[in-house]
């Protein structure tokens, strides 16, 4: 059995060479044997290393292709995210209490920054979301792909990297409150941001913004009242 101390080392000292660009995506690492020889250890600890990085995304085994450096992918912090929840570690307050000032310099960036491209993707998620044939689901990925388009409209792409598990860690929530309230509230505070947006109205789409999170905070915290 390899010792902890030596697949951590192992892992470590791969992880940063993906990281810091000497192994690029889509390139496949040497050999267990090879990599053992090169790193002065056994190939269990090798292999038990590569379990390491494909954990954290960084990698990917496939049979008969030996292994290769993955994409940048926002996964291993969704997962992170999902794990701290389910753990009772990390609540839907803690969550809110990181969305409302999050969310709230995204709009007044993208209010900033905002193409007409972003504009007619906005307009378009909008007529999804007032449709009242589309369905809960339909209505509720709209209303996420709202938020990721302001994220992706703000030209900087950590807003998107850090909102994006958020996002899909409330999707539930999202259906539950589209469910008991409609879809109606949330189309109105969109219209309100999308217009400050379109205007590019830094503090309209602040204060536009802040309303909508605050109004689903309080729905979701009358939902959980309810089933309590």
């Amino acid at each position: 059995m390899p010792t902890i101390d030596l697949v951590e080392r192992v892992a470590n000292e791969l992880e940063q060479k993906i990281l810091g660009g000497e192994i690029g995506p889509g390139q496949r690492l040497p050999p267990e044997r090879a990599l053992g020889t090169q790193l002065g250890v056994s190939r269990s600890v090798v292999r038990e290393a590569i379990k390491r990085l494909q954990s954290l995304g960084l990698v990917a085994s496939v049979q008969g292709s030996g292994t290769r450096v993955e994409r940048p992918s926002r996964k291993p912090l969704r997962l992170s995210l999902e794990r701290l929840v389910r753990a009772g570690d990390v609540s839907i307050n803690d969550i809110w209490a990181v969305r409302i000032p999050l969310e709230t310099a995204i709009a007044v960036m993208a209010a900033e920054r905002r193409t007409d491209e972003h504009l007619r993707e906005l307009e378009s998620l909008q007529e999804v979301l007032q449709d009242p044939n589309t369905s809960v689901d339909d209505r509720a990925r709209a209303d996420a792909n709202f938020h990721a388009t302001l994220a992706e409209a703000t030209g900087n792409c950590l807003f998107s990297i850090v909102l994006a598990p958020l996002i899909e860690l409330m999707t539930e929530s999202k259906r539950q409150t589209i469910g008991a309230y409609g879809s109606e509230s949330a189309y109105t505070h969109h219209a309100k941001i999308l217009d400050a947006v379109r205007r590019q109205d830094v503090h309209a789409a602040e204060e536009a913004m802040q309303e909508h999170l605050s109004t689903n905070y309080e729905y979701l915290r009358e939902l959980a009242g309810a089933t309590t």
